[in-house]
């Protein structure tokens, strides 16, 4: 098999398996920051740092919460809070508020996922 076949198979694997995830409810959509110059990615800073032992401390504090929700990944910066990860329906939108208790003037910017049930 040459080397144009085997990229060609690959490629329609990976297609098929982007097809079955959709299929069976696992659509990502993600939501960008409003402006393409905000980061995405955690930073070091102190207050970032406390911001999201805050969001996470209340994320596990909240007992209506799934065990998805608690394991969310919350990534903080100077000018946003990412959250990614899966959860149950009717959980992006509480999610999403807590973190917005603590994230001050930055933007929250939600990556979740809804699981399929």
């Amino acid at each position: 098999m040459d080397a144009a076949s085997v990229r060609a198979r690959l490629l329609a694997a990976a297609l098929l398996l982007q097809a079955g995830a959709l299929a069976a409810g696992s659509v990502l959509a993600i939501n960008l920051p409003e402006d393409a110059n905000i980061p995405t990615t955690a930073a070091d800073d102190s207050d970032d740092l406390r911001v999201t032992a805050q969001i996470r401390s209340a994320l596990l504090a909240d007992g209506s919460l799934s065990d998805l929700a608690h394991k969310v990944r919350i990534a903080t910066n100077q000018q946003a809070v990412i959250l990614r990860g899966a959860v149950k329906a009717g959980e992006k939108d509480q999610i999403e508020s807590l973190a917005g208790q603590f994230a001050g003037t930055r933007q929250v910017i939600d990556q979740l996922t809804v699981d399929a049930p």
